[in-house]
């Protein structure tokens, strides 16, 4: 599925005026995290190459990265993250928290603010009180499977984390033709 998702992931990481924005507020020489990074498309190819890091449970797509970007790429789970406290500027996840189950989600939220540094940054899309499964996802015959919360709920799990909401816009998808919620955060504020 790895190679067909790639194929059909065309927004152009530059058209997210969120990411544009992290982009403008890091620091010089920041470190960031693309959780989720797939093949590497994304956040990835558009913020600092020279400090990042790309976490991805699929090798496939781990292995698409290493053609694509310069970062550093670990596997890895975004509710075990393998990285110390206070390690990022900024971390990113488009379209992976959404592939957790609803009750991993505050595991995931709690890892990305123990790995920010203070003030850091966390830009992700998310959905709003849906869950389902595809069995035949992009024709590939893989399952994939989505879950997350209504949004009320995921911004009071973000709070319990330490991460303030601090800009909220959407996203159209080209791979399924909706709009995705994306949430800016910032830890401890």
């Amino acid at each position: 599925m790895a190679a067909t998702y790639d194929d059909q992931r065309t927004n152009a990481p530059g058209d997210n005026e969120g990411l544009v924005a992290l982009r403008e507020s890091l620091p010089a020489r920041p470190r960031v995290l693309d959780l989720g990074c797939g093949a590497g498309a994304g956040p990835l190819q558009f913020l600092p190459a020279e400090r990042a890091v790309g976490l991805d449970f699929s090798s496939e797509q781990l292995r698409l990265a290493r053609d694509r970007v310069e970062a550093d790429l670990v596997a890895g789970e975004l509710t075990a993250l393998p990285f110390a406290a206070d390690s990022f500027d900024a971390v990113t996840a488009f379209y992976s928290v959404i592939h957790l189950p609803i009750g991993a989600h505050a595991d995931c939220y709690a890892e990305v603010a123990r790995v920010l540094a203070p003030g850091g940054e966390f830009l992700f899309s998310i959905g709003d009180d849906w869950a389902g499964t595809n069995d035949d996802w992009l024709d590939t015959g893989e399952r994939m499977a989505w879950s997350f919360p209504p949004l009320s709920e995921t911004e009071q799990l973000l709070a319990d984390a330490g991460l303030t909401v601090v800009d909220r816009y959407g996203v159209e998808s080209e791979v399924d033709d909706d709009e995705w919620p994306f949430l800016r955060c910032r830890l401890g504020t």
